[in-house]
């Protein structure tokens, strides 16, 4: 690929700053948010960013995305006593947190990102500052509800 069609990792952090008040994180306090990662898991030019304003997320969400949210609120809320409201999967379930990792192999062009939390427009948007040469990678839920419904069971036709 040609580096003049990457973005540079710079600029997208300014973009998440600027435009969608990111806020960038440390290593350390990404993991002490999400035990389930590991610092080895993450590429050593990583950045992390969170976006914790829940009236901007909302407005990212696509529409299925605030009707998931909704049935998702409606759940929890009936078992509330057993819910750690501060645990990291909690907020990212309930839209009041996304984390963006921009992975970089060589510290400079963005490489790769990840994107735990509610936020399609978001996820859209880096998706079009990266450019045609990435590929969407499907969500293993995504991808198992997709495999079930061409799914016909053993002697039908």
């Amino acid at each position: 690929m040609d580096k003049n069609n990457k973005c540079k990792l710079n600029d997208i952090s300014n973009y998440l700053v600027e435009k969608l008040k990111a806020k960038e994180m440390t290593v350390e306090e990404f993991l002490s948010m999400n035990s389930n990662i590991s610092a080895e898991e993450l590429n050593n030019n990583s950045k992390i960013f969170k976006i914790n304003d829940c009236n901007l997320i909302k407005s990212l969400l696509s529409e299925n995305e605030k009707s998931e949210l909704e049935i998702t609120m409606d759940h929890l809320n009936k078992d509330l006593d057993h819910i750690d409201k501060s645990s990291y999967e909690y907020r990212i379930s309930t839209g009041n947190l996304v984390v963006i990792i921009l992975e970089s192999e060589d510290g400079e062009y963005l490489s790769g990102f990840i994107m735990d939390g509610n936020g399609e427009l978001l996820f859209n948007s880096l998706l079009e500052l990266i450019g045609n040469d990435f590929e969407k990678s499907n969500n293993t839920l995504e991808y198992m509800i997709e495999e079930l419904r061409r799914f016909k069971p053993y002697g039908t036709i």
